[in-house]
This record gives structure tokens, sequence and C-alpha cells, in this order.
């Protein structure tokens, strides 16, 4: 029986670490074959091997420390950027072409073209915007908030259900890469312009990886947060909650998500975020 507080050595190494070896090493072909065929993907492919062979060398020596335990979620931004790597791994080919038409079935014509013309306002633009970029201190304050407190398990649990759900998305933006309406079509008709909306375009030219749009990783995230929140850390649960209601609209109004990928990607969320809690 170990002190209140205390650090069991004889613990297995934190599941979020063990998922993250496994999506990792189910990825590893990819990510060197990609590095071969893409000019300038090579680094990302070693980033990829690296992030696995530390992963597997923590886990063999049971490492329960801080640095273990924020491996994966602090490995999410190489991860995301290694994606066009993996994807060249494969085919490389992109299904817009389904998605939209998914996308038809579902709503008759897309949100992502026509909601911005229907509210055409820049303070519902604006807000909008802002609440799609609330994704990144979505990621990370949660977490930290429990560490910093102390509540190992708690922070154990979330750290494992946010990076299953990476884990998820991003398995599927390899075998199945859409690029999403921000590529395919031109921005929204009569979208207000707005530094709020400027700074977001700025952000995503800069960052985004084409190909992870179905379902939406940042949709995904922010429910599976909300929804280990709201049992972990109630009140933070309800303010990532309405951050993730705003986001999910957000995606959609910036045309930056299909629709269906943000359905694709609640759904994503509740599942694993419920799973979790019922483990």
């Amino acid at each position: 029986m170990t002190v209140s507080g205390a650090r069991d050595t004889n613990a297995p190494a934190p599941l979020a670490l063990r998922i993250l070896a496994v999506y990792l090493a189910a990825t590893v072909v990819p990510a060197i074959r990609g590095g071969v065929r893409g000019e300038g993907a090579w680094p990302f492919a070693v980033a990829h091997v690296v992030l696995l062979a530390i992963s597997l060398m923590l886990i063999s020596r049971r490492a329960n420390s801080s640095a273990a335990a924020w491996l994966p979620l602090l490995a999410v931004p190489v991860l995301y950027a290694s994606l066009p790597t993996l994807i060249a791994g494969l085919d490389g080919r992109m299904h817009d072409g389904v998605v939209q038409g998914w996308e038809g079935g579902v709503f008759g014509q897309s949100p992502a073209a026509t909601l911005a013309g229907r509210y055409p306002y820049r303070g519902i633009s604006e807000l909008l915007h802002l609440a799609y970029l609330s994704y990144y201190p979505v990621i990370y304050l949660p977490p930290l908030l429990l560490f910093l407190r102390g509540q190992r398990p708690a922070f154990d649990r979330t750290t494992a259900a946010l990076v299953t759900t990476y884990a998820v998305c991003f398995a599927v933006f390899v075998v199945f890469p859409v690029e999403g309406p921000r590529f395919a079509w031109a921005p929204p008709a009569g979208i207000p312009d707005g530094p709020v909306r400027r700074f977001t375009l700025r952000l995503l030219a800069a960052g985004s990886s084409r190909g992870a749009a179905f379902p939406s990783s940042h949709v995904a995230v922010a429910v599976t947060q909300a929804v280990v929140a709201l049992r972990c850390q109630r009140a933070v649960g309800i303010v990532v909650s309405v951050c993730a209601a705003l986001l999910s609209l957000g995606a959609v109004y910036g045309g930056f998500h299909y629709g269906i990928d943000v359905l694709a990607g609640a759904a994503v969320g509740l599942l694993i975020g419920s799973g979790f809690l019922l483990r």
C-alpha cells in the first residue's frame, strides 16, 4: 500500500502512453514510406519513429513519471503535423467526393457553404471563430488543472480519453483522408471579415494538415473533454461544453469542416468520453 499522493513504482506506465505506442506502431510503416516518397517529409517520419522508441522505452521501464504522463499530449502537435506524411505513405487519394455525397444526403446542401451567408453578422462570425480557436486551451487546460491539483487518477483518465480520440481520428485520416471545404471550395459566400477570422485563417494556413477533415478532431476532442470533465471537474466541464457547442458551429460557419465532419466528430467524442467514464 502506498502513502496518499506517492507514486507507485510498480504501477504500469500511464494508459495514455500505451495507447500512443499502439497508434505509433500501427502507423510506423506508412510514416516511413511517406518519408521516403515525400520531398521534405523525412523529418516527420524520423519523429514518428523516435516517439515510438521513447514510448516503448518508457513502457518497458514501467515509467509513471510526469514526463511519461505528459508525453502523449505533448506529442499531439507532432503527430498532427505528420499526417500528410502518413497519408502519402498510403495511396494519398482524398475522399471529399464521398463525404460531399453524405453531406448532401443528410443536409440537402452543405451548411459549410451556406450557413455564413444566412447569418452574415460580424459579431456572430467573430464569436464563432473565437470559439473555434478555443480548441487549443480545451486540449491542455483541463488536464493541467487536474495535474496541478494532484488528482492523478482523473488526470490519467482524461489524457487516456483524449489520446484515444486522437488515435481514432488520426487513423481515419490516414486511411480515409478528406481535405474539407477550406481546400475544396472558395470561402463561404457572405462570411464577414474581422480580426479573429483573419487570425484563424493565418493560423490554419501555417499549421493545418491536408486530409484531416473527417471526422472533425476539433469537435471529437472538445466533446470527449467535455464529457470527461463534467465528471472529474464539473465547473470546467460546463465551460468546455459551451466551448464544444460553439466550436462545432464555428467549424461549419467558418467553412473549415463539412457538417457531416462535425456530426461524426461529436459521435466519436461522445462514444469515447462515455466509454472512459464506464471504466
